[in-house]
């Protein structure tokens, strides 16, 4: 029997490029003629890899009898980012544009723009959207963001962490949910040497919030999710002079629970090794929910880790 996977019917939207090109492809696979529809999209973000892309692709090697509903995945939503792993498609320069900042987008606007416009028919006509993120070629996430209404499907995904959502601006899933669609924002994984790892938890996480969801059916009922430790208000540590960053704590530490005082890294000076910052858990017990696993040069205000206090 055929997988889902191998069961996708493939469409294509033309995008504007650059010169050399003139076009590109908005390519999008969809499986199923009724029932619950679900779109998984991945690489909205260039610099956050393709882990997300392959956990859809992995999810989907399942038998096409499993599937009891309808299912679109968009695998890489911004190509021209992703060819060269920035955040943001290079063709807009010198004003990077962020498409996950500009929803609906415009036909007649720039390249990301467009993009977004030709997006965003697929997710209006959607019962629920999943938008999966990671911490990509720099960094490794481990939570995922709850939209009121949409609890349990946040729930389902399976994240060490768990936080309340913003409505962002021109967000995707903020477009979404203007129209009543039911949506989770999924930032896990990474490039790291636990980067499998990460990509089979989203795997079992969709497994679990689209059988709920009723668009299939596994062969035995998905395992519950550990409950995602709820956290406040997230806390951004940037470097106050750039450096080199030296982290103390290492790839396995991200989505766990540290003390206060922990040492996490630190910042040297790149001609002489001195000591520059240090930086220790700020909170009794600290959730690290974003952290730069690798020793690497960083600017003055990089992102260094994202932290939160359990609620």
């Amino acid at each position: 029997m055929p997988s889902i996977y191998e069961s996708l019917r493939w469409n294509e939207r033309r995008i504007t490029a650059h010169a050399a090109t003139q076009h590109i492809p908005l390519k999008f696979g969809e499986a199923g003629t009724a029932g619950t529809r679900a779109t998984l999209i991945a690489g909205t973000h260039g610099d956050e890899g393709p882990w997300s892309a392959l956990a859809i692709k992995m999810f989907c090697e399942r038998p096409i009898s499993q599937l009891t509903g309808r299912l679109r995945v968009i695998l890489t939503a911004n190509a021209l980012a992703a060819e060269v792993e920035r955040r943001n498609s290079w063709i807009d320069s010198p004003n990077s544009i962020d498409l996950d900042s500009v929803f609906p987008g415009n036909a007649e606007g720039s390249h990301t723009d467009r993009l977004a416009a030709a997006l965003a028919p697929l997710i209006a006509d959607s019962d629920v959207v999943i938008d999966l993120h990671g911490g990509g070629t720099w960094c490794i996430n481990a939570f995922v963001k709850r939209f009121e209404g949409s609890e349990q499907l946040a729930a389902d995904l399976g994240a060490p962490f768990i936080s309340n959502a913003p409505n962002k601006r021109g967000g995707l899933t903020t477009y979404a949910r203007s129209l009543g669609i039911k949506v989770a924002n999924v930032e896990v994984g990474g490039r790291s040497g636990r980067e499998m790892y990460w990509t089979e938890r989203n795997v079992r996480g969709l497994e679990r919030a689209l059988a709920t969801l009723g668009v299939v059916k596994p062969d035995r009922a998905p395992a519950p999710a550990d409950p995602a430790v709820d956290v406040g208000k997230t806390e951004a540590m940037r470097a106050k002079v750039g450096g080199i960053f030296v982290p103390t704590l290492r790839e396995d530490a991200v989505g766990t629970i540290v003390p206060a005082g922990t040492e996490l890294g630190k910042i040297l000076d790149l001609h002489t090794l001195a000591e520059l910052q240090v930086f220790t858990a700020p909170y009794e017990r600290t959730a690290i929910m974003l952290m730069r696993p690798q020793i690497c040069t960083v600017e003055g205000s990089a992102l260094v880790y994202v932290l939160a206090r359990p609620a």
